[in-house]
């Protein structure tokens, strides 16, 4: 029974401090709109990309997309309510700039190859930033997060 307040309390605890996450996720079953959803694949210096989710039918749709191995999700304060109109630059391990998208958000999927990769989100008038490692195997998932 003590295992079960403990588990209880960390899903409390996660509802909590994700919500966006977890609703999102509770949602994804949902019936899209495609009439709502504005998803066109880009494409800077070889590396494709898909942008956007605004709107609950855009960020499913974009949630179900396959093929992308870096999803980048961009969130502001401590409820994590979706950012969007934040740049993201993505640097490998040379700090060489791979990719550079201006008003992004809140969702960014972008097909790498493996390596290491410095994921730097810019809003509200700050810098978050996230190390990552992407596969190849599983897409990664890096939340920016302005506090």
């Amino acid at each position: 029974m003590r295992n079960h307040h403990y588990a209880l309390g960390a899903t409390l605890m996660l509802a909590l401090v994700f919500p966006w996450t977890l609703a999102a996720a509770a949602d994804l079953n949902a019936p899209i709109d495609m009439q709502a959803v504005q998803l066109q694949p880009q494409e800077q210096n070889g590396i494709r990309y898909l942008q956007g989710g605004i709107g609950q039918d855009e960020a499913n749709a974009l949630r179900k997309t396959t093929g992308y191995d870096l999803h980048v999700e961009l969130s502001t304060g401590p409820e994590g309510k979706f950012q969007s109109g934040a740049s993201v630059d993505i640097q490998n391990a040379q700090g060489e700039p791979v990719l550079s998208v201006q008003d992004v958000g809140p969702l960014l999927y972008v097909q790498l190859p493996p390596g290491q990769y410095t994921v730097i989100g810019q809003a509200e008038g700050s810098t978050v930033r996230q190390q990552t490692t992407v596969n190849g195997t599983a897409p990664v998932t890096v939340n920016l997060n302005w506090r």
